[in-house]
């Protein structure tokens, strides 16, 4: 989730916890810090690879922000002596635990049980930047530093807020997922798994996955009149055994195939030998916002492999998202 979003969460809890801690100094700037602390990953490492295994790693499991939490209470109770540490060690806990949960509602998911299992998990409630979650929480976080009476009431619905917003998009997600499954039966296309995630602008555009034999359908459901199949678009699924094989010679395409979720393959053949261009779903989208806001651009989470006659690979890059420094391309002699 965006850091407006984690942000505003460390703002609410902050507002909603005064009344339980009336002697502690600057609580609501270090409640956002303590819903934000998780991402201090992004400080340590370099390279597409490491943000890949370790962004949204340790720092934001259970246990990471367990770690974090005792940290940023002991150096709080140095400012705010008063404090109970143990009662803001739980407060601090509480908020970087609400942290945890906004990634894990987007498809990018999360590490929550690292470093005893990478394995990452989502739980598709929430596009990464949804204007309808983000901005209902600043609203509410102005209506609560207006309304000094209700303040506590106010920030307690705005951390509810966190959790009824995103359980409501999962279980409508999971309507759609049955509405699109019966429509495409109704037309009588064969397909093996139908999945339904927030797009941009969700809950009115939702992204769908169908997996159909060897390759991938890509729509958009949109809730403003357009539910039935719409010319899908088809792409071949990537396969990882092939990209872990790549991975042999270059550890980054058997990163890429524990990072994707639905990895797809775009082949081509050049005079050097073949070429193939690898994406992932969860970053394509027919979804009209989308498609206009990505224009020209390349997919972000794109992996190159260039390869010779005999099936070696010799060139290969990586475009990671909005940041440069996920960017990275080699040789290999």
């Amino acid at each position: 989730m965006d850091p407006v979003t984690h942000l505003s969460s460390g703002i609410m809890g902050g507002l909603a916890a005064r009344r339980w801690f009336p002697e502690s100094k600057f609580l609501v700037p270090a409640c956002m810090l303590a819903a934000w602390i998780p991402d201090v990953d992004i400080f340590f490492g370099d390279g597409p690879e490491f943000n890949l295994l370790y962004h949204r790693g340790i720092s934001t499991s259970f246990f990471g922000t367990l770690f974090l939490a005792l940290i940023l209470a002991g150096i709080y109770k140095l400012v705010s002596r008063r404090t109970p540490l143990v009662k803001i060690a739980v407060l601090f806990y509480a908020l970087s635990l609400t942290h945890v949960w906004l990634d894990l509602i987007t498809t990018y998911g999360t590490q929550i049980l690292a470093p005893f299992s990478n394995h990452r998990f989502a739980l598709d409630g929430a596009f990464i930047i949804d204007p309808i979650l983000t901005l209902t929480a600043l609203a509410l976080i102005l209506a609560a530093w207006l309304n000094k009476k209700r303040r506590h009431t106010l920030a307690l619905i705005g951390m509810a807020w966190f959790f009824v917003y995103p359980l409501l998009n999962m279980g409508m997600g999971a309507v759609l997922q049955n509405v699109y499954a019966q429509k495409l039966d109704a037309e009588g296309i064969a397909y093996d798994h139908v999945h339904v995630t927030p797009d941009a602008l969700s809950p009115r555009f939702w992204k769908v996955v169908v997996t159909t034999g060897p390759d991938y359908l890509l729509d958009t459901m949109d809730l403003f009149g357009d539910l039935a199949p719409d010319a899908p678009l088809r792409f071949k699924r990537a396969d990882k055994a092939f990209l872990r094989k790549l991975g042999e010679q270059q550890s980054m395409f058997s990163t890429y195939a524990w990072f994707t979720k639905w990895p797809y393959v775009e082949e081509t053949t050049t005079s050097e030998g073949p070429l193939y261009v690898f994406h992932d779903l969860r970053f394509t989208s027919t979804n009209p916002v989308m498609t206009w806001f990505q224009g020209n651009r390349r997919q972000p989470f794109t992996l190159t492999a260039q390869l010779d006659q005999t099936g070696r690979l010799t060139k290969w890059s990586f475009e990671g998202g909005v940041s440069s420094r996920a960017d990275a391309e080699g040789l290999l002699q």
